[in-house]
């Protein structure tokens, strides 16, 4: 089971890397070609990608949470036939009313600029039609995902940014508006539904509909009741980063839309190599009925992404603004300011996510919709408050103040089902701040030294920070040979290397 895991996290990331690359590239080329205003518009637009949290249900879990549990059999194709009946019949109406209320959402909801207008509609309506792509989609890949073939659905989401972002750039390149870069959009959903659809059947066999009728309210009911749990919680956290957006165009303009989401854009990829490590485990805490071997595994994932995560904080504080000069050189100050703030507080948000997962998969997902509430909620209320005294920074208020507080609730949530914190003890804690202001305050001295040479920043400070770490985790005996072995095995040479320098 842990080479599985393992595997599905390996590709995971390597898909999130792949993605990473090429949204450095596409973002800068898409702003010098259409301008800040126009990027600002494809932002807001692309809320309605969550259009998704809206007809999804939270069928998707349910049809991971399910079929991991009952396997391959006859109950599970059914469940798989019900799930894509479901998606397609609250979808597609609510697809039709949004194109239908188009006017209104982009002129009274999202304030587009008038002279914009006819290619913000055109985007509109080819990202609606995408969207409906993908979700369907989400069935089979639910299906294979279920079926701990997280592996093969990391490589299809590997093509499907590889043609995302590859026909975005044509767009560009040719001199199409932003009514050809939806359509470059759609087109790449389509070849990926395929593509996965055609994956299923050969992982799964022909999906059959014998006892559908018989089989069908049951089925429907038992993921419709967990589902709605789910779809609760996704429902509220809709409010979240598009509410934020909404707000910002209203509050402050349509260029500050665009600063955010090159922000959350840079969040995106550094979330999506975490979420691709830990999705894999929530298939198998599904399937896993002892709750002490999941207990083990939230406890020791959570302790070492905070491992993780601490070096990453210094070194995204370290060279974001050197980073954004180069890559946008527009507006630097006030985007690695909103970046080094929203991507620090959502690391440090995302070490609870294995947690997250088995509230999600041991029908505990009541609480999870208490946890995207308080995001909300907090969000909301630190942005209204302040936004009038220090105007575009609210958001960072806000931001914060989201992420803080849903952690300390998970927190809560996880000592009272699970009898597990993150840490063994205070003192892991302590060690772990100092290391934190140890690589801090040489980061600092180095990134002086190298002052007015940003590429230099840019490759020392990454390369150098991590060896660093190495070396304090071991001054303070926070790594230990076990773990290394746990990890990276006996025979290779990483953890060769790492038992020796640990010995």
């Amino acid at each position: 089971m842990k080479n599985i895991l393992r595997k599905n996290s390996i590709y995971g990331i390597a898909q999130a890397l792949i993605n990473l690359i090429f949204v450095f590239f596409a973002v800068p080329v898409f702003i010098k070609i259409l301008g800040s205003e126009a990027y600002g518009v494809f932002a807001l637009v692309m809320v309605i990608g969550n259009l998704n949290t809206f007809t999804n249900l939270g069928l998707t879990s349910a049809l991971v949470k399910f079929i991991a549990e009952q396997g391959k059999s006859e109950k599970s194709n059914i469940d798989i036939i019900v799930n894509l009946l479901i998606m397609i019949i609250t979808a597609l109406p609510l697809t039709l009313l949004a194109l239908f209320l188009v006017d209104f959402v982009l002129l009274d909801i999202f304030k587009v600029p008038i002279y914009l207008f006819e290619e913000a509609k055109g985007l509109y309506f080819w990202i609606l039609w995408a969207n409906f792509l993908l979700l369907i989609g989400q069935v089979f890949k639910s299906t294979l995902d279920a079926l701990q073939k997280v592996y093969i659905t990391s490589l299809q989401q590997v093509v499907y940014n590889i043609f995302y972002w590859g026909f975005i750039l044509i767009a560009l390149i040719q001199n199409f508006n932003l009514t050809g870069v939806g359509l470059s959009i759609f087109i790449s959903a389509l070849i990926w539904f395929i593509i996965t659809f055609i994956s299923s059947i050969k992982v799964w066999g022909t999906f059959s509909f014998n006892g559908l009728s018989f089989s069908f309210k049951d089925s429907a009911k038992k993921q419709l009741n967990y589902g709605i749990k789910i779809y609760s919680s996704g429902m509220i956290g809709f409010f979240y980063e598009p509410l934020t957006k909404v707000l910002i165009s209203n509050f402050i303009g349509i260029n500050e839309v665009g600063f955010y989401d090159i922000a959350l854009r840079l969040r995106s990829q550094l979330w999506g190599f975490i979420a691709k490590i830990f999705y894999p485990l929530f298939p198998f805490i599904s399937a896993q009925k002892d709750i002490s071997i999941i207990r083990k595994y939230v406890h020791e994932l959570e302790q070492k992404m905070f491992y993780i995560v601490v070096p990453l904080i210094t070194i995204v504080i370290l060279i974001m603004h050197p980073f954004i000069e180069l890559w946008i050189g527009d507006n630097v100050d006030i985007i690695s300011i909103t970046a080094i703030f929203i991507i620090s507080f959502h690391l440090i948000g995302s070490i609870v996510v294995p947690h997250y997962q088995f509230l999600m998969a041991k029908n505990l997902a009541q609480k999870t919709i208490l946890l995207q509430l308080s995001n909300v909620i907090f969000n909301a209320f630190f942005f209204l408050i302040t936004v009038y005294f220090i105007g575009y920074y609210a958001l960072i208020i806000g931001n914060v103040a989201a992420i803080l507080s849903s952690f300390i609730l998970s927190l809560y949530y996880q000592k009272k089902y699970l009898n597990s914190l993150i840490f063994d003890s205070p003192l892991q804690v302590v060690k772990l701040f100092l290391v934190f202001l140890c690589l801090l305050l040489i980061g600092y001295v180095m990134k002086g030294l190298l002052i007015g040479h940003n590429v230099l920043i840019l490759l020392t400070i990454p390369i150098s920070l991590p060896l660093l770490t190495v070396y304090l985790f071991k001054l303070f005996n926070l790594i230990k040979i076990e773990d290394i072995q746990r990890y990276f095995g006996s025979d290779n040479i990483i953890a060769k290397t790492l038992i020796k320098i640990y010995n």
